[in-house]
């Protein structure tokens, strides 16, 4: 299989799965800003994990959640200016900015966190000429599809498992089993509409057997976000292909052989 996924799992270390910094590896305001990046370059991870929103003005920036919070004031990105999210958050990156500092230094996940912008991605990609660089994920299934119509050698990545980590926490547990049973149902149809060959998990329905039978059909499975070593180490023996973790430097010695 093509894409930057598997040249990662099979450079140095690929005994283990590969270590991907989550959101640059930071948490809170820091996370998918340009220092957090530039500390990145420094650390031994094999891929950068990253969020893509459009804002009201139609700039693609590196931000997770539909609305930020700063200083006891809220923005909805997608009715926000770029220039009134830059001066509330320190270090915000567009996509573009992303891509002319960090996006040939390694392979990267970007995951798009909403629909109606493939084409803006696609175009960014081509322009900086990153597509072998880039393994792009989302939620959307057809969101998927129509990129991957524009970009047929992009690798992309159908996610899956929110629920395990969305529900209330005393329920999470719950969730997650309920997930590993009815998972299969509904990630072998998005799949095959989205045509994507990567699939991200949460880690709480990871499990040996599934992770068998995806990759017995070519599939290769990544999980998200995993900060615990014990759960790294779990997840790593269950054979997965790449783990995320908003701390990749305490999770690797963890995952240093399956």
């Amino acid at each position: 299989m093509a894409g930057p996924e598997r040249r990662a799992a099979d450079g140095p270390g690929s005994g283990r799965p590969i270590l991907i910094a989550h959101r640059g590896g930071a948490r809170g305001n820091e996370e998918n800003t340009a220092p957090v990046f530039a500390r990145t370059e420094q650390m031994p991870v094999d891929m950068v994990e990253f969020d893509v929103r459009r804002t009201v003005d139609g700039a693609l920036i590196l931000v997770h959640d539909a609305t930020v919070h700063v200083g006891g004031r809220r923005f909805h990105v997608a009715e926000t200016p770029v220039a009134d999210l830059r001066a509330a958050v320190p270090g915000l990156l567009t996509l573009d900015e992303f891509l002319e500092q960090f996006g040939k230094v390694r392979p990267f996940n970007l995951d798009m966190k909403a629909r109606g912008y493939e084409a803006e991605i696609a175009a960014a990609l081509r322009r900086h000429d990153v597509v072998a660089q880039a393994l792009v994920s989302s939620v959307h299934i057809w969101s998927l599809r129509r990129l991957g119509r524009m970009v047929p050698e992009l690798a992309l990545g159908l996610s899956r498992g929110h629920l395990a980590s969305s529900a209330p926490p005393p329920l999470q547990p719950l969730a997650a089993r309920w997930l590993r049973l009815t998972l299969l149902l509904m990630l072998l149809p998005g799949l095959w509409i989205s045509r994507a060959r990567s699939v991200m998990l949460q880690h709480r329905v990871v499990t040996p057997w599934l992770v068998r039978f995806l990759r017995r059909r070519g599939y290769r499975v990544f999980t998200w976000t995993v900060d615990d070593p014990g759960e790294a180490a779990r997840v790593a023996r269950a054979g997965v292909d790449g783990i995320a973790s908003n701390t990749p430097l305490d999770i690797r010695d963890a995952i240093a052989s399956r």
